[in-house]
């Protein structure tokens, strides 16, 4: 079990009778949907913020940004896998989460309240980025 976020907190963005019902009360199948929805945003922050940071904080001390699309992550999941009706507003929420997540990975937006990456001493700090290529080839004609 993790304890990043509880199934209890997820009243803040769907009912819980709703939840109860969909999950049929089986606590395991929320625990590992959680599970899983942090492993997913770890693939995401992992390049540029410390993950283990961010997950193993609890209470007042963790990042409400990471909290809200964390949450938005888990309910998709839940009305994805158990149900066969599509919530639109699980899904709205969705996409934002996973679109902020690939900001974050690819730059375009930093988050300075997070905190960065930890690189082993001896090793240069590195977005982990390779560039390929020349300079414009010039020709000479004689």
């Amino acid at each position: 079990m993790n304890s990043f976020l509880s199934k209890e907190e997820l009243k803040t963005v769907a009912a819980m009778p709703t939840i109860e019902k969909i999950t049929a009360g089986n606590d395991f199948v929320v625990e590992q949907i959680i599970d899983e929805s942090i492993a997913l945003m770890r693939s995401y922050l992992s390049r540029r913020y410390n993950t283990d940071a961010i997950f193993s904080a609890t209470g007042n001390a963790r990042h409400l940004t990471i909290l809200k699309y964390l949450k938005d992550i888990v309910i998709f999941e839940i009305y994805d896998r158990l149900t066969r009706e599509e919530n639109e507003v699980a899904g709205r929420r969705y996409e934002a989460a996973i679109k902020w997540l690939e900001s974050l990975n690819d730059g375009s937006l930093a988050d300075d309240t997070l905190p960065p990456a930890v690189t082993p001493e001896g090793q240069e700090a590195s977005s982990g980025d390779v560039r390929f290529g020349s300079n414009t080839q010039y020709t000479s004609r004689y």
